[in-house]
């Protein structure tokens, strides 16, 4: 057999042994398995064409947007909330799994887009649609839903009929005579409700949604003797003194300050409790602050 030569051997319904050249046999390899395409190249020393060499993933690679000026213009957002997501999203390109508002600001600036007045309020919008979440891990810190994976070039589209604020859009009917919100019942009896705590951190330094809601609970307990509150005293509340909690993130928010035993759920009522450990948490974030 000639050094120039190999002996190949391919057995199964159809047979055939032959000897044939170096470039041959590394041509029948790559036709076989295109997975190891490149390796065989690199092996025999021989070129196989581009067209040869291509890996699958190279033609389903994810569309990467160069500047936060194109994010907003390819995502298709127009109002405040969707420009935060899709600023999120071209922020996440890099790799990094949560983003910070500060991120996101900067992000406005580069794309000479004037920030949200309120940057709060369309954030909590944002969070209300299921768009962004906060990090429980790390308070501050905030990853989008999977399907705005695809906001840039994929199936995803903002959805209409919606102002962007969590309200309705512009021309829809509102409802006469009707506030905003109304202060629930249960809460008639009480005519202030403040956002500082002695021994405790102001309610502006919660930074999670978790937080908030442990802090509310809290400071009833301590200013008003009120064990537990119910899901509509919270949101109403935390509305009122500051950064509120929307009434569908409330679930969330309690289950995850159940999780590490900060607070319960009253088994006759339904209210929220809040526990010693709970108590001792937002002490520590005091000193966090």
């Amino acid at each position: 057999m000639s050094d120039n030569t190999t002996k190949i051997s391919i057995t199964g319904k159809v047979a055939y042994t032959d000897e044939i050249s170096i470039a041959q046999a590394a041509r029948i390899i790559t036709f076989l398995n295109s997975d190891e395409a490149e390796a065989t190249t690199s092996a025999f020393g021989i070129q196989i064409p581009a067209q040869e060499q291509a890996s699958p993933a190279s033609s389903t690679s994810t569309n990467k947007i160069s500047n936060p000026r194109d994010a907003l213009d390819v995502s298709g957002a127009t109002k405040n909330p969707e420009k935060i997501v899709a600023l999120g999203a071209y922020v996440l390109q890099d790799g990094g799994e949560t983003f910070k508002i500060d991120d996101v600001k900067s992000a406005f600036r580069r794309a000479r887009e004037t920030q949200p007045a309120n940057f709060t309020r369309d954030l909590n919008a944002a969070i209300s649609a299921g768009w962004i979440f906060e990090s429980d891990e790390a308070p501050g810190e905030y990853y989008l839903n999977n399907k705005i994976d695809k906001i840039f070039g994929g199936d995803f589209v903002f959805p209409k009929g919606s102002n962007g604020n969590g309200g309705r859009s512009r021309g829809a009917k509102k409802t006469p005579g009707k506030a905003k919100t109304t202060k629930p019942e249960t809460l008639s009896d009480v005519d202030e409700f403040r956002s500082t705590l002695e021994g405790f951190p102001q309610y502006s330094k919660m930074k999670s949604e978790k937080d908030r809601l442990l802090w509310v609970v809290n400071y009833m307990r301590e200013k008003h003797d009120r064990k537990g509150l119910s899901n509509k005293e919270i949101a109403w509340i935390t509305d009122h003194i500051g950064t509120g909690i929307p009434t569908g993130n409330l679930t969330g928010a309690f289950n995850t300050a159940k999780a590490p035993g900060y607070a319960t759920r009253s088994t006759l009522d339904k209210s929220i409790k809040i526990t010693d450990e709970g108590i001792e948490h937002l002490k520590s974030l005091a000193a966090e602050a």
